[in-house]
């Protein structure tokens, strides 16, 4: 793999982790809605922090150069992603547990892709 596909890898997996993080957001924000959050509503504060730290990781990984730090974010995502989808699937609430299964595959692809790039 050349030097100009790495980068556009790394640019696709960034922007991808931004994107999905911020829908995250946003769906988890409007599931609120306008009444007080009821202690069954707890694991929406989980979905936004989630989408926060994956548009934060997005961000990251678009800038950083260092392989360690690199992985220490793929492990620290798929740690963050982990906790609403055992979440999600222990309650049986499934609410965009597809996009929480998607940003671990992303988290994962960004620790791989970091160890694939150093590699070669």
């Amino acid at each position: 793999m050349d030097a100009r596909n790495r980068k556009l890898s790394k640019i696709l997996i960034g922007l991808l982790l931004i994107l999905a993080g911020g829908v995250v957001i946003f769906f988890s924000i409007f599931a609120m809605g306008p009444l007080p959050v009821s202690k069954g509503m707890a694991a929406i504060y989980w979905l936004i922090f989630t989408g926060g730290m994956n548009v934060v990781g997005g961000i990251g990984y678009l800038f950083l150069h260092n392989r360690a730090i690199v992985l220490t974010l793929a492990g620290v995502l798929i740690i963050v992603n982990l906790i609403p989808a055992v979440q999600q699937a222990m309650s049986g609430n499934y609410f965009l547990f597809p996009m929480i299964v998607m940003l671990i595959i992303l988290a994962v692809a960004v620790g791989a892709i970091s160890l694939w790039n150093e590699s070669k």
